[in-house]
């Protein structure tokens, strides 16, 4: 019985070592990359047009949204086939 403890407890170190060698590694890689791409923003002109983009969706919406609330004040309960915003 002992020596299947002992070959066990030396399986489970074992992997215990694997797993920190990995996570160093990976550890390692990821200050290399973010060191390598320090300053290098390629991105933000697509997220700048991105945000431009969400911007002007939004105020079309709000924008619909008023026209809707005056169509239907000035209509006075007219039905209209337009689907309701919101």
């Amino acid at each position: 019985m002992w020596p299947n403890q002992y070959l066990i407890e030396s399986r489970r170190l074992t992997s215990e070592r694997i797993l920190d060698a990995d996570r160093a590694a990976l550890a390692r890689e990821a200050r290399l990359y973010r060191e390598a791409h320090r300053g290098d923003d390629h991105g933000a002109p697509r997220r700048a047009a991105a945000r431009m983009a969400l911007a002007a969706a939004r105020g079309s919406v709000r924008l619909a949204r008023f026209l809707d609330e005056c169509a239907v004040s000035d209509g006075a309960g007219v039905q209209s086939e337009a689907t309701p915003l919101g």
